[in-house]
């Protein structure tokens, strides 16, 4: 939304809108394979996806559906989704470090270089033309336009 409002996503992919976000749609009370792990806003504000741990995508409001993971047997579950820069799609990334990207641009992965701790979370650049990685021990792994400033490791 405008920064007063916030969306929060359940495991059975229930979404609860705080502030003044919109409520655009949810799994809750749906039979899913797996269980919603993120949630993602457009560049409106006026829409989100969410993504099952399988890499099953779930689009609201003016989210568009450009395609997922849950046909394809994946090696590790998909821990987070970030939109792309401009509200061009999305990425997906697993918690090997690697990336899914639908309609977003690809900037690098970990996929076939297993990092020393799982992958638990993706946030876009600043500048949008990257983002970061971070595995459960404080590792930071930077592409695109991601300046890498250090790890959070002692």
């Amino acid at each position: 939304p405008d920064g007063k409002g916030y969306w929060v996503v359940a495991g059975d992919g229930g979404v609860f809108a705080f502030g003044d976000a919109t409520f655009y749609g949810s799994m809750g009370n749906q039979d899913l394979n797996n269980p919603v792990i993120g949630i993602a806003a457009t560049a409106t504000g006026h829409g989100y996806w969410l993504v099952a741990s399988d890499g099953g995508l779930f689009s609201f409001g003016d989210a568009t559906f450009d395609g997922s993971m849950a046909t394809t047997p994946l090696t590790n579950p998909v821990v987070a989704i970030t939109a792309g820069a401009g509200g061009k799609g999305y990425r997906m990334v697993a918690t090997d470090g690697g990336i899914f990207s639908f309609g977003a641009p690809f900037y690098g992965s970990l996929g076939g270089t297993p990092p020393p701790a799982p992958i638990t979370d993706m946030v876009p650049s600043v500048g949008g033309g990257g983002y970061y990685l971070l595995d459960s021990a404080g590792h930071v792994y930077a592409y695109g336009d991601a300046a890498y400033l250090g790890n959070a490791t002692p």
